[in-house]
């Protein structure tokens, strides 16, 4: 087993506890405070083990090869790069121009 899945077992066994304490805390003040509306009690949830087949089975559906990654962070720098060296080259087009038209006065 993964680190990851070990994570999210532990995870899932804390959320439990804190359901636990909660409906515990809700029965101690519903005893406190006399009767209490009724109402449906929570749907109990039985541990189902989740196997590593489904979980890869979701993973590949979304799982995308390195290399195009690579490539598109490729692409990105240098469509950044070419950007700020054209906003680069249209503030010193405007400095030469205005530069020009004060020594032409």
């Amino acid at each position: 087993m993964s680190d990851r899945s070990d994570e999210l077992r532990r995870q899932r066994d804390l959320l439990r506890e804190h359901l636990a304490w909660i409906e515990r805390e809700i029965a101690a003040e519903a005893q406190r405070s006399g009767p209490a509306p009724l109402a449906e009690p929570l749907p109990q949830i039985s541990p189902s083990p989740v196997e590593d087949t489904d979980a890869e089975a979701i993973l590949s559906e979304y799982r995308r090869a390195g290399s195009s990654i690579s490539t598109q962070t490729k692409r990105g720098c240098i469509l950044y790069f070419a950007l700020a060296l054209a906003v680069f080259l249209v503030a010193i087009l405007g400095f030469y121009l205005v530069t020009r038209a004060k020594l032409a006065r």
